[in-house]
């Protein structure tokens, strides 16, 4: 029965050393990847570029508002009451126009977000199918994200983010 016991145990430690032997585990940093990843960087140029020209449309509306009150406070001594209300009215709406085009570019589900998704859904599916590239040829049983704080401390040697940046760059979608 002794016998029997300690070869199941030998058994058992030896299977558990083979298992954990074929396991092999690498980690990347998903936001260093991001920040230095070709695609990630064409796709900042063209969301600033855009953004710049919102940002724009703003500015243009703001100087005519504050042209319209310059002008209202200048001949507000004599203007009529009907004179005044039709300025004051005009302000009004452009401010209320400016404050709607903010919301459509920048609200919760406004053109910027849209446009920041549109333009990383790519680069986060290409992301994905290196990483899984690189996992097969590697031969890789896991792949952590740094990025996450999941992990308190890894050998640099299993850290594969420089991998995936340059194979990112190098993959045709």
């Amino acid at each position: 029965m002794k016998k029997t016991i300690i070869t199941v145990a030998i058994a058992i430690l030896v299977s558990s050393i083979l298992i954990a032997e074929s396991i092999k585990i690498a980690y990347i940093d998903t936001e260093r990847v991001m920040a230095e990843s070709r695609d990630t960087q064409e796709a900042q140029n063209v969301f600033q570029t855009e953004q710049e020209s919102w940002k724009n449309e703003i500015a243009e509306l703001d100087t005519e508002i504050e042209r319209l009150y310059s002008e209202y406070e200048t001949k507000k001594m004599i203007l009529t009451e009907t004179g005044k209300q039709e300025a004051e009215d005009k302000i009004n709406e452009l401010s209320a126009q400016r404050e709607t085009l903010v919301q459509e570019i920048y609200g919760e589900s406004g053109k910027a977000m849209q446009r920041n998704a549109e333009l990383l859904e790519p680069i986060l599916t290409k992301l994905k199918n290196v990483i899984e590239k690189v996992s097969v040829e590697n031969n890789y049983t896991i792949v952590l994200d740094a990025s996450a704080g999941g992990i308190l401390y890894a050998k640099p040697s299993l850290d594969i983010t420089d991998t995936i940046i340059d194979e990112l760059d190098e993959a045709v979608e």
